[in-house]
């Protein structure tokens, strides 16, 4: 890439240890902070990330933790990665492997990944230029790496500079293996003392400095007791996501784990789409590749990786699929529109629509995945006092601007001829790809009912749109219902934030809830342990429980 080297010829490792570690001087800051934050300009094959993990782990106090983000226009993929490292394989095991382990989709935009309750890894695809200005969070030291800048100057503008200096905290420093006079003015610019130091290797000089007082300061972790109020898919995934940062919070739901509209035994897991590329697409994009990187490692929630066509049925569809494929910028081997023959192909079974396919999409048991979050969490029917209270069941907002949708899904036994289907099948309704003998059909609609009976018109009314839209799959015997009701917000994005001082909520997750909740447990933590967080300002600005509130 753009003719340089990833490594130093003269040792990657060292090279690293020289220029970053000890350039930032972070064994001795790490000891003395129980939170630290590193930026990164160029990922790369993860290099950097592996031995300050590794530096962390070896000197930082007990119940410290690491923020570590990095943005990449150019990821690698696992195997590149695997390959770039293998000379230094046993020095970085296992973090290495740990860290491929989560590695995430080659998705532009953030994605977040938790290591050992004690590290959490930001990865930004994009370009430096516009990532930087859409990170929340403060930073204490900065790895300006990447390709030099002679080669790959885009990466090296006074827009980067100043964006770096925004996100840093009081006496914040940076190093870098290059000396370039620009980069050296520019960082100056931006309000950096730097020296020149001595490079390493072959390289006469670096430059390394500090970031003059700007009055903002690192938080300390403080570990409050955190009472969640509801037990579906939002509250039972903030349980599980807040143990992996630390925390011990609690559940609370008169009605158990999964009882409302999360106990489903089959849904679907595919993102929301979106014409264009903005800060809803990147949250759902963001979602999609935790869930997939996440859920496939769960034994016993019915996870199946078939895919998904989403049937384009009318020329609004068309439109929009058609923008989704040029805007979002995903890899062939994520999204492809396909023409009806080669749909039908994918599917196992003739169709009469073109489609937009996910190759990477899934299916999952909700309830199943709820009771494996909630394994360990401590659970009360009745209401407990705490420090910080989360609202994962809208109780606080709603008849405001959220509101409830009845959903009703019809449960059929699999034939001869609905076997063969090979993928989940998308069409303003939906059926799922066969598992346990038995398809998923759904759902109905109701934002004027308020009741959870079952309705035989409903089951009807899922065959009908079915049966209008796929033929040749047979009929389908009715082997069960369910009812629920969604809350949903008016502007059919997800209700994710503060809502006062230790009061937060996460509601509103609508019929994508299987990924979004996850997200947003991610994006509760970053609140209340006052770290990096997980997606970008845009994102936050949307999410925010009062919207038009800044992030």
């Amino acid at each position: 890439m753009f003719d340089d080297v990833y490594f130093s010829q003269s040792g990657g490792m060292d090279e690293t240890r020289h220029v970053f570690l000890n350039g930032n001087h972070l064994e001795q800051r790490m000891q003395a902070q129980s939170r630290f934050a590193i930026g990164e300009t160029g990922f790369g094959t993860g290099l950097n990330f592996l031995m300050a993990w590794e530096l962390f782990d070896r000197i930082a106090p007990k119940g410290a933790f690491l923020d570590y983000v990095s943005v990449e226009k150019y990821p690698l993929s696992q195997d590149e990665i695997r390959k770039g490292l293998s000379s230094w394989r046993e020095l970085l095991d296992p973090r290495l492997e740990k860290m491929l382990g989560q590695y995430p989709a080659r998705i532009p935009g953030f994605h977040r990944m938790v290591f050992d309750g004690r590290v959490a890894l930001t990865l930004i695809f994009d370009d430096a230029n516009d990532a930087l200005p859409e990170i929340v969070g403060r930073v204490d030291a900065w790895f300006l790496d990447g390709f030099t800048p002679a080669k790959n100057p885009d990466m090296w503008t006074q827009k980067v500079f100043d964006s770096i200096a925004a996100l840093s905290n009081d006496g914040a420093s940076f190093s870098t293996f290059t000396a370039a006079g620009f980069v050296k003015r520019g960082l100056e610019q931006a309000g950096f003392d730097v020296l020149k130091q001595k490079g390493f290797g072959k390289k006469r000089d670096m430059l390394s400095g500090v970031l003059k007082k700007t009055g903002a300061t690192a938080k300390e972790f403080q570990n409050k007791k955190i009472v969640i109020n509801g037990a579906g898919l939002a509250g039972t995934s903030c349980a599980h996501v807040l143990k992996q940062y630390g925390f011990n919070p609690v559940l609370v739901d008169p009605n158990g784990v999964a009882n409302g509209a999360s106990g489903n035994e089959i849904g679907l897991i595919n993102p929301r789409f979106s014409a264009f590329r903005d800060g809803a697409s990147d949250f759902y994009a963001a979602a999609f590749a935790q869930t997939l990187r996440n859920f496939s490692h769960i034994p016993d929630v019915d996870y199946k990786a078939c895919g998904s066509l989403h049937l384009i049925t009318n020329a609004d569809k068309e439109a929009r699929f058609s923008r989704t494929v040029q805007n979002w910028g995903w890899g062939d081997n994520q999204m492809a529109l396909l023409d009806v023959q080669s749909a039908s192909d994918v599917a196992g079974v003739s169709l009469s629509h073109s489609a937009l396919y996910l190759p990477q999409s899934a299916q999952i048991s909700p309830q199943k995945i709820c009771g494996y979050y909630a394994a360990n969490v401590l659970f009360f029917n009745t209401p407990r006092d705490g420090d910080i209270v989360i609202h994962a069941n809208g109780a606080p907002l709603m008849g405001d601007y959220i509101h409830t949708v009845r959903g009703q899904v019809s449960i059929v036994e699999s034939n001869e001829q609905s076997t063969k289907l090979k993928t989940n099948l998308c069409y303003g309704g939906y059926i799922s790809a066969p598992q346990n003998g038995r398809h998923a059909v759904g759902s109905t609609f109701q934002k004027w009912l308020s009741h959870t009976n079952i309705l035989p018109e409903d089951d009807e009314a899922n065959l009908q749109k079915l049966t209008q839209t796929v033929d040749g799959l047979g009929n389908f015997k009715i082997i069960g219902h369910r009812a629920g009701l969604r809350i949903a917000a008016k502007d059919h994005f997800p209700v994710v934030g503060r809502m006062a001082e230790n009061e937060y909520v996460t509601t509103a997750h609508g019929s994508h809830g299987i990924l979004s909740s996850l997200l947003g447990a991610h994006i509760l933590a970053d609140y209340i342990r006052g770290g990096i967080f997980c997606v970008g300002k845009s994102t936050l600005n949307m999410l925010a429980p009062f919207r038009g509130k800044k992030a």
